[in-house]
This record gives structure tokens, sequence and C-alpha cells, in this order.
């Protein structure tokens, strides 16, 4: 997939030539805006960069090079630090989410797909410098306030980085906070847990943390999900499982679903009770599983499940057992989302 980033003061190549172009304000609110962007799809908060690329002033150098939140983190801070390698976890729960928060080399050579990282690279790793400029560091990586003059390479630099750091694969938890249980349709159950003895079901319903709800949200938001995304599966005993995209809006909390309701104080009915009607969900796949041993769906039909829910549909899975048996399994259920940044925005 083509990336085409706005720099407006920029060659054709995106690029500030020296002797050529003056270093604007535009130019390091550009940046402030990519950088934040990366920020939020890592679940960490934007950054206010105004107070020292202000109109009317220079670009002052610690908002490049040195400075620490609070206020705010460096550009190159931010970057190298902050977002390639960005805190995971940072949303809580059992497992923590989001378990891991990787980027991926996006160039289509013999490096691609291969983790960015901002030292040495190891074997399967790409380094950001490496490529940047054959060093292990940003040029002239030291910059002193009130001494440094800020080069055209060093906006040529966070620009490249930040075209560099588009792809991503974010790990997330999905969790299976309720049952629906055939034998007790108006009652809420625990979830985590299928059975199906041919006659009567346990269902699970969960849902997985793929951005929060503030304004603006942080996490996925304006990707493309890849092809190799994928839904990993665990489960305790031998079964085939059947994944759904549950459609309708859940509250787990305080009006967890039944057999029969996906909102029992609201009277608000499954179109099927078991949430597999028309309108309760879409079909995903179905895979069977070894105990203990994992395993993953994907293709089309799973990246546009996960895509579906980026674009703002619900976030939540629906899964029973497709075949039957005496045994209760016990499930574990993982996102792992890849995907591509759109632009505009940068």
């Amino acid at each position: 997939m083509s990336y085409n980033p706005t720099w407006q003061n920029a060659d054709p190549a995106g690029q500030v030539v020296a002797a050529e172009h003056f270093i604007r304000l535009s130019d390091a609110a550009e940046l402030a805006d990519a950088v934040n962007r990366r920020r939020l799809l890592t679940y960490q908060a934007e950054q206010d960069f105004s107070s020292d690329i202000a109109a009317g002033a220079h670009v002052r150098n610690r908002v490049i090079d040195s400075a620490e939140a609070p206020p705010y983190d460096a550009f190159r801070k931010s970057l190298a630090e902050k977002i390639l390698h960005p805190p995971v976890g940072t949303l809580g729960g059992q497992p923590a989410s989001p378990l891991a928060m990787d980027w991926l080399w996006p160039i289509a050579d013999g490096d691609e797909d291969k983790l960015l990282v901002a030292g040495d690279a190891d074997e399967g790793q790409v380094g950001l410098f490496e490529k940047l400029n054959g060093t292990d560091d940003w040029t002239d990586a030291t910059l002193t306030p009130g001494q440094s003059r800020i080069r055209a390479v060093h906006i040529n630099e966070l620009r490249q980085a930040v075209e560099w750091i588009r792809r991503g694969r974010w790990v997330l938890p999905v969790y299976p906070e309720a049952g629906l249980f055939s034998p007790m349709p108006d009652t809420p159950w625990g979830g985590g847990f299928l059975a199906n003895d041919g006659s009567e079901e346990l269902r699970v319903v969960g849902f997985s943390m793929l951005r929060t709800p503030e304004t603006p949200p942080r996490g996925l938001t304006d990707v493309t999900v890849r092809p190799s995304t994928r839904i990993e599966l665990l489960a305790s005993d031998d079964c085939t499982l059947q994944v759904h995209h549950c459609l309708r809006e859940i509250d787990f909390q305080t009006n967890p679903p039944t057999w029969n309701q996906y909102a029992p104080d609201a009277s608000a009915a499954w179109s099927q009770p078991g949430g597999l009607g028309e309108g309760d969900s879409l079909p995903i796949g179905s895979l069977t599983l070894t105990a203990g041993e994992p395993g993953h769906m994907s293709g089309p039909v799973v990246a546009a499940a996960l895509q579906a829910m980026t674009d703002g549909a619900e976030r939540n899975l629906l899964v029973r057992r497709e075949d039957t048996g005496p045994q209760t399994v016990e499930i574990t259920v993982m996102l792992v989302v890849e995907f591509d940044l759109l632009t505009p925005p940068n």
C-alpha cells in the first residue's frame, strides 16, 4: 500500500532542502500532529507542543531533541522511546491490555515486516537509525538549547521516521465477561466457559479494548487492517469453536446479557435466543483445537470483522462450541491486529 504524507514545506521527495527552504512553524506543527497520532495509537495521551512551536517564535531546540515530560517528550524522544517502544498494559485488565505493540518495517524489500527497533537490530529486526543515516542515533544527537541550530537534516530525519513508523501489530486480549446459558435463559451467567451437550449450551460473549471512549480516542482508528490479522484461541479440551462478531451493544458490568436478551434492563431481546440471529452477530469462522495447544484463524473474513471494529462497530465477540461433548471448556481469546496507517493525516 502506498503511503503519501503531506509536508507543506518540502521538495517533491518531502524533504526540506538546505539553502532552499527556511524551517517554518508549519514544519514543527505537522510533526507534532504526526507524533500525537502515533501516541494515540499506542494508547498514550496527546502532548501539547504549542509553547515551543508558537507562532512568531523560532522552533526551540528542546522540542526536537531533549525535553522530557512533564510538560512533554521531545519529538525524537517520543518517536524513538515512547512510540517505537510503547508502554504496554496501559489500559489494565487481566491480562493487561494492550498485551504487546510492535511497529514493523513497511517497505516491500528483503526486510519487510521485520520488527522495527531504535537500538541495535537482532535477527528478524530492522534498526531505525541504520536505515535512517547508517548510525545508531539521530544526526547531531545532542542539541543544546540556545546554542545549536535546527538544521534541515533534523526535520528530514523526523519526517522520514514518522513515514516509516506506520505499520503496526497490536496484541489485545478478549475479555470473556458474559455467558449465555440456555437452561437458564433469563439469568446472566459468568463468562470464559463453553458447553454443548447437543441439547443445551453455554456460550460466551466478550469484548476487546481496541480503542478508548475518549475524545479523541486512544487506540486503533484511521487504519487499514491487513490480511495477516488473526484471532488466536486456546481451549482446555479438544473442541471445535465457532467465532462470531457480536453486533449488539452490551453493558457487561451493569446489564449483562442472557440467553434471551442482550440488554435485560431494557427488555431488548436477541433476534434469535443465544445471539446468532440476524442483527445479533455475523459469523467469522470455526476452528478445531487440541487441548492446551493454541490455534488461530485469519483471512479476509477475520480482517473484515476487525476492520469493522476499528471503524466503529461493536468490539464484541461471541464464541460457541460447535461440536458436542460432556466437558465444560475453558477458553482464552486474543486479537492480533496488523494494520497500516491511512494518509492523510501524516
